[in-house]
């Protein structure tokens, strides 16, 4: 059995409509994610958002079609919370001791929660979702430094074996789960088949510089040790 002609189109605005805008306020958010690098990015956050938004969808119109008391329009919204709980766990990286990855998993658990809402039937509540979220990524980010005071960084020197290029690229990648910029890195050769990494770190702030501990990790590493300071940078 398919829908008649009649009621496909009676129900084609309302489709149109909260898929518009689920799909607008996935890729907001995703654009931001996509620019920072991060895993569930654009097509990611987008997908979800439309995705939430369609199960609430049919089964409002389910809900319509077979009558009053046939369903329960709250049980998919319960489903889709715990599923989605998967694919943030996706997300969350546990790497040599250290857990990255959970703004991305909060964000894919917020993404479908506004997805919910506007396949309920309440998209500029959706829209409006969005924009804190997107206050949260980003305007928060920029106010952080001044809420936590000043970084205060140090150089850091690594000398490692450079065996083939195996342990800089492990180097890159640990650094790269932490959001370094492996462009900007600075390796130079010296003697004995060795090599040196240099960086700057914030020793203030834990979180900042927790990456430094695993170093130490990385196969091949043979010096970690401080230079000089320089408290003039910010965040």
């Amino acid at each position: 059995m398919t829908e008649s002609k009649e009621l496909f189109f009676s129900i084609l605005p309302i489709f149109i409509i909260r898929s518009g805008f689920a799909i607008l306020c996935g890729a907001l958010i995703g654009i931001e994610r996509e620019r920072k690098g991060k895993p569930a990015g654009f097509r990611t956050n987008t997908l979800i958002c439309l995705g939430s938004c369609l199960y609430m969808l049919v089964s409002e119109f389910i809900f319509q079609r077979v009558g009053t008391g046939s369903g329960d329009l709250t049980r998919i919204a319960s489903q889709v919370v715990t599923g989605i709980g998967f694919l943030g766990a996706g997300t969350i990286i546990q790497s040599r001791g250290t857990i990255t990855g959970l703004t991305s998993a909060a964000t894919i658990w917020v993404v479908a929660g506004i997805g919910l809402f506007i396949g309920a039937g309440f998209p500029w509540l959706g829209l409006l979702c969005t924009i804190l979220v997107f206050f949260s990524l980003v305007v928060l980010a920029k106010i952080e430094p001044k809420l936590l005071g000043k970084c205060h960084f140090v150089e850091c020197e690594i000398l490692f074996s450079d065996d083939g290029g195996r342990t800089r690229a492990e180097l890159a990648s640990t650094l790269a789960e932490h959001d370094i910029d492996i462009s900007a890195l600075d390796f130079s050769k010296v003697d004995n088949g060795k090599s040196r990494l240099k960086l700057s770190f914030c020793d203030k702030h834990p979180s900042h510089g927790r990456y430094i501990a695993e170093l130490w990790r990385v196969s091949g590493i043979v010096e970690v040790t401080k230079a000089k300071s320089n408290s003039n940078h910010i965040t």
